[in-house]
């Protein structure tokens, strides 16, 4: 195991900008998906955002090039072995995702910590599949993660206190803001901003003000900088009905199921700005 190994499952969009993030900062970074073509995109959808920093002149080609050098695909779960932290980031599947955790302890050292990047599943429950659940916390990146700083780091009563630290430093020195957070539905961000992004919708659906007059209104009337429908729109409207959905259960409050704003545009396929059109067009 050696702290400049960092393993991440899943090389979607936030596992692929996780991976990014880490091999900007200089760590040996092995990205695995559950085929080898999607380990492919997640690759080739982080050279294209190097390419894309290098043309904008926000980095420079030498550091990009060392970014990619730093970043490998890999083949198997195996390659995780000597991993500092392995951090899995695929889709929102309790049953998915430990079946994956006890594939990862198979193969990682004793030492090796291993994440989750969910936004809306119990940490807590996740952890109770590991062999061994102190070892097993919760890292909530933003989209993007190579700009975003914030990362919530959800502690579980069996995490082994006593390594948190390590995480706050790694993190730390990758540019991150950690801040602590107990295991709770929705943890701050999301208890906070969905309800918030429900509500704007719900504004529209009683046509009290146009999705543009919301988000100018928060924006100049609350220091936002952005509005919450375009929030919404960034983050995938898809993404925001299931967290909503899973607040709802978890805290038993009706008042968190979507607006009608949100689940008719899902319905007919606007997802926000990764389809083309959700509250706007792109």
């Amino acid at each position: 195991m050696s702290i400049e190994v960092i393993g991440v499952v899943g090389a979607g969009t936030m596992g692929s900008g996780i991976a990014q993030m880490f091999a900007e900062n200089g760590l040996t970074t092995r990205l695995w998906d559950r085929t080898e073509e999607l380990t492919r995109r997640g690759i080739d959808a982080i050279r294209k955002r190097l390419d894309k920093s290098v043309e904008k002149g926000t980095m420079s080609a030498d550091a990009a090039a060392g970014s990619l050098a730093r970043l490998h695909p890999a083949s198997n779960i195996a390659e995780f072995a000597d991993a500092y932290l392995v951090i899995e980031a695929i889709f929102e599947d309790s049953a998915a995702k430990t079946a994956l955790y006890r594939q990862i302890e198979e193969v990682v050292g004793a030492g090796t910590l291993i994440g989750t990047n969910t936004s809306s599943l119990s940490v807590t429950e996740l952890a109770s599949a590991l062999a061994r659940p102190e070892r097993f916390i919760g890292l909530h990146f933003f989209n993007p993660p190579t700009r975003l700083a914030l990362v919530e780091v959800i502690t579980t009563p069996a995490f082994q206190a006593g390594r948190l630290q390590e995480v706050n430093d790694l993190l730390q020195s990758c540019g991150k803001q950690p801040v602590t957070v107990k295991d709770s539905p929705g943890f701050i961000v999301n208890r906070l901003l969905l309800p918030l992004i429900n509500e704007a919708a719900r504004l529209v659906d009683s046509g009290v003000a146009s999705p543009a007059d919301i988000d100018a209104a928060m924006r100049l009337g609350t220091l936002h900088p952005a509005g919450p429908l375009q929030v919404a729109d960034l983050i995938g409207l898809d993404i925001c009905c299931d967290i909503l959905q899973k607040l709802a259960s978890s805290l038993d409050n009706p008042n968190y199921l979507p607006a009608n704003a949100l689940t008719s545009r899902v319905a007919s396929g606007k997802l926000g700005r990764k389809s083309g059109a959700g509250f706007y067009s792109y």
